[in-house]
C-alpha cells in the first residue's frame, strides 16, 4: 500500500538523506495531525520542502508512521545495505515475529538491539496495547547510525500520536559493547540484527573487532555471523524469565562455527520458539528464521510457525545443541527420522581434499579415455552413477571430458595424499539433495576437492558401507542434522565431519541383502542410472534400518537429481 508513496519520497530526496528522513517526518506529522519533528543528537533537523510536500493517500495514513524508517532504507544503495547488513523488515514480518514471543501488557522494559527504522520497536507496543503514554515509556533501543536511532525516534512519536520516547531511551550505541543499556535488563529484546558473513568480503570483522569479540566470548569468534553474537548479547543481559526473539540466517542453526554460541544459549537461554520465513521477505540472498529463546526453565517443546502471516506448525522436541536443524527440518518438509547404532567413522576413515589437494592437480590433469586414474568431480556423481566419459565437467577453469590424473605430475606435497585414497571406497559429492555415491571398488579413482572420500577400514565391506548411504532414512537424517546449511533451505553441504557421524544399521540379513542388491547394480554398468533400480535400492537400504516408510521414501525419490533416470557409466 505504501510503496507508491515511498517511490515518491524517495524521487524527491536529493543528496541530504537527513534532510529527506526529516521531510518525510513532517508529511506524515501533517496528515496524521501531530506533533512531531526529526531531530539528531537533540538538535531539529530541517526538512526538505520537496519531500516534505508529498501527499500520502487517505488509505495510507493509518500506516504511515512506518514511512520514515521505509524512506531511509530505500535511500541506502545496495552497496551500503550490504556492508553494513541493513535490511528493512515489513511491518507483518514483524508482527509475526514479536507474535511468537507473546507480549502483554504485563511485559516491562521491551528493547531493540538494532533499531533500524523503529518497526520492531512499534510492532512490539501493537501487541503489547494499553496507554500509550504508558507503552513508550517502556521501548529503548540502541543502533550504531545516528540516522536510524533518530528515525526510530520519529517512528515511534508519529504512532503513538506525538508521544517522544524519553531522552537517552533511543540511544546511539554498539550492541556488542558491554552494558549498551546502562543496567537495564529488559524483558524482551526483539529485532533484525545485522547479517555480517565473516567467510570473505566486506562483512568480515576487522582485526579490533574480532580482537573485541574474542575478549568477551573466547569460545566464539572465527566464521560466526555477527547475527549470532547479536543474539548471544542478548540473551546474556535479558531479565531473568525474559524473552529474546532475534532474526538470524538459518546457516547458524547447523553450522561448525555456530555450535559454541548454541551450547551457550543452551544452557543461558535455551529456544522455545522458532519462526521461518519459508520464503524471501528481506532484501538479502539468504533464508532466514526467528529463534525465540527464553531465560530460565527449559522447556521440552519448541513452537514452530512460518510465512506470513504466520501458520503454526507441529512442535518439536528442543534440539541438541550440536545442531538446532531439527527445527526447521520438519518445516521444510524433511522427514523426521530416528536411528540409533554406531557411526560411519566406526567402520571407515572418511576424509576430503582441501586447497592444496586441488591446487596441487595442476599440471597432472590430461584427457585420456584410457587413463588408469579418472578424475571425480562432484558433477560426475549421481546416485549409485558415475558420469565420468559420458558428460563433461569443470577443473580448474576449464571444460573436460574424460580427464585423468598422472600421479607422478601431481605436487610432491600432496601426492601421499592421493596415493592413501588409491584403495577401494566411495565418493560422495557435496552440495546435494540426497546422498550421492559412487563406488570405486578397485582404488583408481582421484577425488577432486571437495569430494568426500569413505575408505572403509576393510574392502569388503564397502557394498554395505554404501547401502546404508544410499537409504533414504540416511539422506533424511542427514538433510535433517544440516538444514540450513546449504545454498536453500533443504539443500545440503555433505562434510566429511557430517558424514562420518552417518548412523549405520545393525548387522544381519537384511543389510546383507542391501549390500547385494547395491553390487549388483553396480556391476550392471549402465544401468545404474534408473530409477526402478535406485527406488529398489531404497527399499532394501531402509529394510536394513528396520523401516519401511513409503513417505520417506517418495520424499527422497522426488530429491533425485532428474538425470538419475537415464544410463550412466559404472
Amino acid at each position: 500500500m505504501l510503496s507508491s508513496t515511498i517511490a515518491r519520497f524517495v524521487d524527491a530526496s536529493g543528496d541530504d538523506p537527513a534532510g529527506a528522513i526529516a521531510g518525510v517526518v513532517a508529511a506524515v506529522a501533517r496528515v496524521k495531525g501531530v506533533e512531531a519533528d526529526f531531530r539528531i543528537d537533540g538538535a531539529a533537523v530541517p526538512p526538505d520542502p520537496r519531500v516534505a510536500a508529498v501527499g500520502i493517500e487517505p488509505a495510507g495514513v493509518a500506516s504511515s508512521h512506518l514511512l520514515p524508517g521505509a524512506v531511509r532504507e530505500s535511500l541506502l544503495s545496495s552497496g551500503e545495505r550490504h556492508r553494513a547488513g541493513v535490511h528493512h523488515t515489513p511491518f507483518e514480518v514483524a508482527a509475526a515475529i514479536v507474535d511468537l514471543a507473546r507480549p502483554s501488557d504485563r511485559c516491562g522494559l521491551v528493547a531493540d538491539p538494532s533499531v533500524g527504522g523503529g518497526v520492531f520497536l512499534v510492532a512490539a507496543a501493537e501487541a503489547m496495547g494499553g496507554d500509550p503514554i504508558d507503552v513508550v515509556a517502556r521501548l529503548i533501543g540502541c543502533d550504531i547510525d545516528p540516522l536510524a536511532v533518530a528515525t526510530t525516534e520519529a517512528t515511534i512519536t508519529l504512532w503513538s500520536g506525538g508521544l517522544r520516547p524519553q531522552p537517552g531511551a533511543i540511544r546511539v550505541a554498539d550492541f556488542l559493547e558491554p552494558d549498551p543499556f546502562e543496567g537495564q535488563r529488559p524483558d524482551l529484546i526483539v529485532g533484525n540484527p545485522p547479517f555480517l558473513s565473516q567467510v570473505r568480503g566486506t562483512t568480515v570483522r576487522d582485526e579490533q573487532r574480532r580482537a573485541e569479540v574474542r575478549a568477551r566470548w573466547p569460545e566464539l569468534g572465527g566464521y560466526v555471523d555477527e547475527s549470532m553474537l547479536f543474539l548471544v548479547a542478548a540473551c546474556e543481559i535479558v531479565a531473568d524469565g525474559g524473552t529474546v526473539t532475534l532474526v538470524q540466517p538459518t546457516s547458524v542453526l547447523s553450522t561448525r562455527h555456530g555450535a559454541p554460541g548454541r551450547s551457550m544459549l543452551d544452557d543461558l537461554a535455551p529456544p522455545v520458539a522458532f519462526w521461518w520465513a519459508a520464503g524471501p521477505v528481506f532484501d538479502a540472498a539468504v533464508d532466514t528464521c526467528a529463534i525465540v529463546c527464553r531465560r530460565g526453565t527449559p522447556e521440552r517443546f519448541v513452537r514452530r510457525a512460518s510465512g506470513v502471516p504466520a501458520v503454526p506448525a507441529a512442535s518439536c522436541a528442543r534440539p541438541r545443541p550440536d545442531s538446532w536443524s531439527p527445527l526447521l527440518a520438519g518445516m521444510a518438509g524433511i522427514p523426521d527420522v530416528e536411528v540409533e547404532g554406531p557411526p560411519l567413522s566406526s567402520m571407515a576413515d572418511v576424509t576430503a581434499g582441501f586447497r592444496d589437494q586441488f591446487y596441487g592437480l595442476r599440471g597432472a590433469v590430461v584427457e585420456d579415455a584410457d587413463g588408469p586414474h579418472p578424475l571425480i568431480t562432484c558433477g560426475l556423481i549421481d546416485p549409485l552413477c558415475n558420469r565420468w566419459g559420458t558428460v563433461s565437467c569443470r577443473y580448474d577453469r576449464r571444460r573436460w571430458e574424460m580427464p585423468v590424473v598422472l600421479l607422478d605430475r601431481v605436487d610432491e606435497p600432496v601426492r601421499g595424499w592421493f596415493e592413501q585414497c588409491l584403495r577401494p571406497k566411495l565418493l560422495v559429492a557435496t552440495q546435494t539433495r540426497v546422498i550421492e555415491i559412487v563406488i570405486d571398488p578397485d582404488g583408481s579413482m582421484i577425488p577432486c576437492t571437495p569430494v568426500v572420500v569413505v575408505i572403509p577400514h576393510d574392502p569388503d565391506t564397502i557394498w554395505h558401507l554404501a547401502a546404508a548411504l544410499c537409504a533414504p532414512v540416511t539422506s533424511a537424517g542427514v538433510v535433517g542434522s544440516a538444514a540450513g546449511s546449504g545454498l536453500s533451505a533443504d539443500a545440503i553441504r555433505v562434510s566429511a565431519a557430517q558424514l562420518a557421524t552417518v548412523v549405520l544399521p545393525p548387522p544381519g540379513s537384511a543389510w546383507d541383502e542391501a549390500a547385494g542388491f547395491v553390487r549388483e547394480v553396480h556391476l550392471g554398468g549402465g544401468a545404474a542410472g534408473r530409477l526402478d533400480l535406485l527406488t529398489r535400492a531404497a527399499v532394501l537400504g531402509d529394510a536394513a534400518y528396520g523401516i519401511n516408510d513409503d513417505s520417506l521414501r517418495a520424499w527422497w525419490v522426488d530429491r533425485l537429481p532428474t538425470r538419475s533416470t537415464s544410463p550412466g557409466r559404472r
